[in-house]
Formats: C-alpha cells, structure tokens, sequence
C-alpha cells in the first residue's frame, strides 16, 4: 500500500472557529443576521441596542 493512500493523522484536532458566528446577531424587528456592533439595521432601518457579553 503506498503512503498517499493511508489516511493522515493529525497530532492536534482542529476546532471549528466560532468567531464569525459570535460576529453577528438578529435583528429584533425583522430577524436579519447583524453584526454585534452595529446600531442600526441595514435591511429595516431600525435601531439596535449594544449587549456586553
């Protein structure tokens, strides 16, 4: 059996990055996925208020 064949080990796992999916949140009146940090939703216009997690 050649070596391509062989299925590679890793030595450390990968973790799926959940950043981009903590980037954003919906917006109350229209549930359009926005950014965290923005105050305003661009698909309705109407205004959001900044969470401190």
């Amino acid at each position: 059996m050649s070596r391509h064949r062989t299925p590679r080990r890793r030595l450390f796992q990968r973790r799926r990055d959940d950043l981009l999916e903590r980037s954003f949140r919906s917006c109350p009146a229209c549930s359009t996925e926005v950014h965290v940090f923005a105050d305003l939703c661009r698909h309705c216009g109407g205004t959001l208020e900044l969470r401190a997690s």
